[in-house]
């Protein structure tokens, strides 16, 4: 009986041995499954945080007619997290397709352009974005890149993104990233809007000189050349290259932080749009660290 005893022992024993190492193996396996699952909701959370900034954005420069200025560095605190945003005019910027060549010239000055003559550089632009094969006094047509190999054609169509600028024909890299803050393909009227404009690049507008310069750049309500005789007469002088009428298209720098402690950001454009529902449209969303297009 004490043998029947002992085997019962035993067996108990390795049943309870068998038992407590599958839970122990089922412990191990659920915890990538856990981890993953905190992992989802965190990155739903922070996809969450980021809309609800964009749409704030969105809400307040399009629907509420709050200007730039005052979004610009606002935090928002949610529960969840917080969004801090960061807003720019995106008029402020030379056009690839919509901006005049002269403004294509001037962009290049001010960047302090070195590969290309700033004439060269406007016409290799013009030729890209055109929808033709003939070749402009300085300029490149596909021939001109199938001859040297390029690893970029111009489709004569709109440039899709500024990154389609690093394949004009004879333009460095560093030229490229010296014109990456200054252009855009969002700017509609291709004009600048001189309070967000860079001054060294109204200062290479023809015949600008440093007190036009400083009068158009103190304009600070959108409209405002209506109440003033001087001011209109000022912009009429410069109007084949400025704009004082408002904004409608604005790029947001949204960086976001979840009430864990994780962050992420975004550079985002977005536009008024009358037919949209909630007031505005989305141009273009990228990562930080991948510029927007």
């Amino acid at each position: 009986m004490q043998r029947d005893d002992g085997f019962a022992t035993l067996a108990v024993l390795v049943v309870s041995g068998l038992l407590a190492a599958l839970v122990s193996m089922l412990v191990l396996l659920s915890r990538p499954a856990l981890v993953l699952t905190k992992l989802g909701a965190d990155d739903l959370v922070m996809e969450n945080l980021m809309e609800s900034g964009v749409a704030a954005a969105g809400y307040l420069l399009f629907l509420a007619d709050v200007d730039a200025a005052s979004v610009d560095g606002r935090t928002i605190r949610l529960p969840s997290g917080s969004v801090i945003l960061h807003v720019s005019v995106e008029a402020g910027r030379v056009d690839l397709n919509a901006s005049p060549r002269e403004l294509l010239e001037a962009v290049f000055k001010a960047a302090g352009g070195q590969s290309l003559s700033p004439r060269s550089f406007a016409a290799r632009v013009v030729d890209w974005r055109d929808e033709d094969d003939e070749r402009t006094t300085g300029g490149a047509e596909r021939a001109d890149y199938l001859a040297s190999d390029a690893i970029g054609l111009p489709a004569n169509v709109a440039f899709q993104s500024v990154n389609e600028l690093r394949f004009v024909r004879g333009l460095s890299e560093g030229d490229y990233l010296r014109l990456q803050p200054f252009v855009t393909v969002y700017n509609r009227t291709g004009l600048l809007y001189p309070t967000a404009s860079s001054r060294r690049v109204l200062m290479a507008i023809p015949e600008m000189s440093d007190a036009d310069a400083s009068a158009l750049r103190s304009v600070e309500a959108p409209g405002a050349e209506g109440d003033d005789g001087e001011l209109r007469g000022l912009s009429q002088r410069y109007d084949d290259f400025v704009t004082l009428e408002a904004p409608k298209v604005y790029r947001l720098d949204v960086v976001v932080r979840s009430e864990s402690g994780r962050t992420s950001a975004a550079h985002v454009v977005i536009a008024d749009a009358e037919d949209e529902a909630k007031g505005y449209a989305v141009y273009d969303w990228a990562p930080a660290g991948r510029e927007a297009r």
